[in-house]
Order: C-alpha cells, then sequence, then structure tokens
C-alpha cells in the first residue's frame, strides 16, 4: 500500500515539474495590442457583419469557440454568456460569438436556446487562423483543423485588447462572473 501511495506522490511530482518546463501557451494577440481582425463574417441571420457593426457603446466581448453544433463545452458557455447578456451590455459591451460552424447550425442553436446576441460562422476556421488561435493539437487534414483554442477577448471602443482569457483545455471556460468583475474594476 505505501508503494503505491510513494508511486502516486511520484507522479504527481513528475505531473508537476512536466507543467513547469512546459507551461500552457497563451495563443493569439495579447492585451494592450490592437484586435487585428476585420470580423468579416456571417451572423446567424445570414447578415454579414464587422467590427464597427457589432461594436458596443464601450466595446465588445467576443467568444471564440469551437462549435454550437457538437460542442458541448461550447454549448455550455454560450448559453453561459446569454445568461451573463444583461450585465455584460450594462457595462456598454456588446456580445459575438464565432465557431467553425455553417451558418445553419448557429442558427438553430440560437433559436433553440433564444441567443440574444450575434454569433458569427466562420467554417474553416479562416478568422482563427488569421489571429493565431488555431488549437494545435488538430493537424492539417483533421476534420477538426481549423477550431480555435476556446478565447474569449473584451475589446474597447477603439479596438484595443483590453482582457485575453485563454484556458489550457477545450473543457474549461473562464468564469463570467469573474470576467465580468474583471472589466468592472477596470471601468471600461
Amino acid at each position: 500500500m505505501v508503494s503505491r501511495s510513494l508511486a502516486a506522490v511520484a507522479l504527481l511530482l513528475m505531473s508537476v515539474a512536466l507543467a513547469a518546463e512546459n507551461p500552457v501557451k497563451i495563443l493569439g494577440p495579447e492585451v494592450g495590442q490592437h484586435f487585428p481582425h476585420t470580423l468579416a463574417a456571417v451572423d446567424q441571420a445570414g447578415k454579414t457583419q464587422s467590427l464597427e457593426s457589432l461594436m458596443g457603446e464601450k466595446g465588445l466581448a467576443v467568444f471564440f469557440v469551437r462549435s454550437a453544433d457538437w460542442c458541448p463545452f461550447c454549448k455550455g458557455q454560450l448559453v453561459d454568456a446569454n445568461r451573463h447578456l444583461a450585465r455584460f451590455r450594462e457595462l456598454g459591451l456588446a456580445v459575438v460569438s464565432i465557431s467553425v460552424d455553417a451558418v445553419a447550425p448557429i442558427a438553430a442553436f440560437a433559436q433553440e436556446q433564444h441567443i440574444g446576441y450575434t454569433m458569427l460562422s466562420d467554417p474553416h476556421g479562416d478568422i482563427n487562423l488569421s489571429l493565431g488561435i488555431r488549437d494545435p493539437q488538430y493537424p492539417v487534414g483533421s476534420p477538426a483543423f481549423g477550431v480555435p483554442k476556446p478565447t474569449l477577448y473584451i475589446l474597447d471602443r477603439q479596438g484595443v485588447i483590453r482582457f485575453r482569457y485563454q484556458e489550457p483545455t477545450y473543457r474549461t471556460r473562464p468564469n463570467l462572473d469573474a470576467v465580468l468583475h474583471d472589466i468592472e474594476a477596470a471601468g471600461l
């Protein structure tokens, strides 16, 4: 029994050491940089949107998710964003999500879940690739190539990145109560 406990401790220490040697790399543009994309994409209603047409009074919360069609973690985050939509709007921020889905699946999800914000279709992951937030675990040729590492950007009205939240795995997403607290504390 003691040898199993020692083996478990050794494995844990080895995992911690490997994590320290290989920290999770955050992808994409950094806080303080100007958001380098126009976000020209089609929304769930089939209308082409741009960064300017999406921008709220004080800025924009941009949720990059894998899929509203097949990713349960993304679906949960999108519904959570909708639950927090009134609070984002109180802070002067519009909300948009971008996924690799075609228009039909995001339109169906938006209708089923009564989503009150714009959902954009980036079916080939072109925006993700141009921003450098493509999830590197999926190689060229994979059906999931082009999906983003789930990322949330908070932009001010001038398009400057004020906050960036990116989790180490597609299974976790930022706590939106904490995100909204950060935004409020910063006076965005």
